[in-house]
């Protein structure tokens, strides 16, 4: 009688910490890695970014989790001149630190709970003021999300996301001093029988995220062609102090570098020699400016 009394609760005992054992948190990342590809606007005109991305989990244990989310940056995986941006998680703006620093840091992380065999989805937002002034290329950025308890003890799984940056090669044109929106016109006013005629103060504008190229091509050859006649009226042109050559049809200046967030501002200059003998009238030529990035 006594030995069947003692081996019951022992037997009892055991299956009690049978069951003990099973109940446990079993987290990881859904993807050991994924990739964010970011892309910006292509006029560079709004100048803003905004991508959303998730962090899948999954948790394959047997009682919730209740962890412990936080992201940092890997400095050494990441190139330095990525543009700065913005990371916001669901308790809104993220710190990223370094990977170490985010370990202790609370504004890198977020406190998470995945349901039993269950997965959950954190959403995640990069904004990036990106416009002109942004050399063209491709950047990249590591990020480094890592679950913990929600002490910040105890790594429990890591996962690698890459922010992937391409900035296009891109260029645009714009006039200082024209007399109208989109096709600028330059007015000379009436032409000095006995004094050299200069153009009123004018520019072109040049926002790139590119080394570029300008052309300049002229209708009449550089010169002005009376509107109701065939006279012509030959003009000296100057870009950035440099003389045109327009008389074979066009020249071309080449800037090696992109340009600032206000662009590079070229200074235009036309100038036409005195002649009595010029034939009153109206004169006019066309110069196609074209803006190639390299």
């Amino acid at each position: 009688m006594m030995r069947a009394i003692v081996g019951t609760p022992v037997a009892l005992i055991a299956a009690s910490l049978a069951t003990a054992a099973q109940a446990e948190c079993v987290p990881s990342f859904v993807a050991g890695g994924n990739s964010v590809t970011l892309t910006p606007s292509g006029s560079f005109d709004d100048g803003r970014l905004n991508e959303r991305f998730y962090v899948r989990l999954r948790n394959d244990g047997d009682t919730v989790c209740e962890l412990r989310l936080a992201v940092g940056r890997d400095i050494a995986a990441s190139d330095v001149d990525f543009p700065n941006y913005e990371l916001f998680g669901p308790n809104g703006g993220v710190a990223v630190n370094s990977t170490d620093a985010a370990r202790t840091s609370e504004r890198s992380a977020v406190d998470i709970v995945i349901p039993t065999g269950g997965e959950t989805s954190i959403p995640y937002d990069v904004r990036m003021k990106l416009g002109w002034g942004f050399e063209s290329g491709s950047y990249d950025q590591a990020l480094e999300f890592f679950l913990s308890d929600r002490a910040g003890q105890g790594q429990m799984a890591t996962q690698r996301t890459q922010l992937s940056l391409t900035i296009p090669a891109a260029a645009r044109i714009r006039f200082a001093g024209a007399g109208a929106r989109g096709s600028a016109s330059v007015e000379m006013g009436m032409l000095s029988p006995s004094a050299v005629s200069t153009s009123p103060p004018f520019a072109i504008r040049v926002l790139s995220t590119a080394g570029y190229q300008m052309d300049l091509e002229s209708q009449n050859a550089g010169a002005l062609r009376r509107v109701d006649g065939p006279e012509l009226i030959p003009y000296r042109m100057t870009v950035s102090g440099r003389p045109m050559n327009l008389k074979g049809g066009g020249d071309r200046i080449q800037v090696a570098s992109h340009t600032g967030s206000t662009g590079n501002v070229h200074p235009v200059s036309v100038m036409i020699d005195p002649d009595p003998t010029m034939h009153a009238g109206n004169y006019r030529d066309r110069v196609t400016v074209t803006v190639t990035p390299m």
